[in-house]
């Protein structure tokens, strides 16, 4: 039987696949870095998703990829608001957990 952590890991992986419906990704293999992905070429998209029990999901991205997303925004003259909340703390759990998986090359 699946341990509770990895049960929970598993379902979230499979909620994340439903909700965002993008053609291509797919869960990887255990052994793999990464919990789910999608083939393709470059730029790669490192996105972490994290959502605490029965709270919304978050998906935290780099500077360097927020920015080639907004600039694909503006490629296709799509009008867009952009709201950002900026917060500083000594440390946050969600960078630690992003820059083991990617590194931090900011």
């Amino acid at each position: 039987m699946t341990n509770k952590p990895r049960q929970k890991g598993t379902s979230g992986e499979r909620e994340i696949l439903r909700l965002l419906a993008i053609d291509g990704l797919v869960r990887t293999p255990a052994s793999s870095l990464v919990d789910l992905a999608r083939p393709g070429g470059n730029p790669v998209i490192k996105v972490l998703a994290t959502r605490p029990d029965h709270g919304q999901w978050l998906f935290t991205i780099d500077l360097p990829t927020f920015k080639w997303l907004v600039a694909s925004l503006d490629d296709h003259d799509f009008e867009h608001r952009l709201d950002i909340e900026v917060k500083r703390y000594k440390k946050f759990a969600q960078h630690t957990i992003f820059e083991s998986k990617f590194g931090s090359k900011v």
